[in-house]
């Protein structure tokens, strides 16, 4: 899948796409040493079935987070957007069913994701304090609607059919990550909306002398990464039968990480949705052959954490 950038001399381009192909040969490399380490469990259909199915939820937020982070900006809300609109959709849940709950959390993130983004493109309230309060917010809001205690689903069969239902013999949430991510590709890189996005985390100024407009152009950005968060805490929801207001918790990381070490620059300006997509695709195997291996979850965090500041000093010689 190709790359979106942005010119940054006359004649003169960042350079793209080898982190894609070094992602692409993580991966191969994550296949050998899982199946030479657990060549029962790891190299196994079910078992890549289930690490897609893991990464889905994540997957779908970093697609919305590509876009943002395309404008040099940063959402740090979604985990907590995920929670909250499980919450509001499991609230509704028992007045119209599966569907009902669906219009509920994408409504209510939507909502959520309209506030971050009126903030930041009209507010002119820095993304990262912004998205921070609205962490805050959309938490406390989940707690307090839920009474601080997750919401049953178990009997509606409809709305787990997002999580572990099938279509074609594969689960729908993979089918979902798939197509979100087709989407974003096309969005990104063959529309003049994708162009625009890269032009303002590029050159805010340059994009703004040359036509494109910038305020609604950064305020579309942060509704479509709300809205994703919405279909993720569906996903989410569906495949844990229940609703609760601390799911959710450090998504936003996940999905940052999964961004950076796909290519998508943290100083905005170059995006790439094939990159985010391996970047998940990688982060769930490594932790899916970590789990098998029966690592402490705090050594997974630090595998996390390293993975994330590699991708970061990559990145750094295009900065200068």
């Amino acid at each position: 899948m190709s790359t979106t950038e942005a010119t940054v001399e006359p004649g003169r381009r960042i350079p793209i796409r080898y982190q894609e192909y070094t992602l692409g040969a993580v991966i191969v490399v994550l296949l050998i040493v899982g199946a030479i380490l657990k060549p029962d469990t790891f190299p196994t259909v079910d078992n890549f079935r289930a690490i897609l199915t893991q990464a889905s939820v994540v997957g779908v937020i970093a697609i919305g987070m590509t876009f943002v982070i395309a404008t040099s900006g940063i959402d740090l809300s979604v985990g907590s957007i995920v929670a909250a609109a499980g919450v509001a959709g499991g609230l509704l849940v028992d007045n119209g069913g599966a569907w009902m709950f669906v219009l509920g959390a994408l409504g209510f993130a939507l909502l959520l994701g309209t506030v971050n983004a009126t903030a930041i493109a009209y507010g002119r309230v820095v993304p990262f304090i912004a998205t921070l309060a609205m962490l805050a917010i959309a938490r406390g809001l989940a707690l307090q609607m839920s009474d601080k205690r997750p919401i049953s689903l178990i009997d509606y069969d409809r709305l787990r059919w997002f999580g572990t239902g099938k279509i074609i013999g594969q689960p729908v949430s993979i089918w979902i990550f798939v197509a979100v991510s087709i989407a974003g590709w096309v969005l990104l890189n063959r529309t003049r909306y994708g162009r625009h996005v890269v032009s303002v985390g590029g050159n805010l100024e340059a994009a703004r002398i040359a036509g494109v407009p910038v305020r609604r152009t950064v305020f579309s950005v942060y509704v479509l990464s709300g809205l994703l968060a919405g279909l993720a805490a569906i996903l989410l929801s569906g495949r844990l039968a229940s609703a609760s207001p601390v799911s959710g918790n450090l998504l936003e990381l996940d999905a940052i990480g999964a961004t950076v070490i796909g290519g998508t620059s943290l100083a905005g300006g170059k995006a790439t949705i094939g990159g985010t997509f391996m970047g998940v695709v990688v982060f769930a195997m490594i932790f899916n052959l970590l789990t098998q291996l029966n690592l402490a979850t705090e050594w997974q965090q630090i595998v996390k954490g390293v993975i994330i500041l590699a991708a970061v000093l990559i990145q750094r010689p295009e900065r200068i």
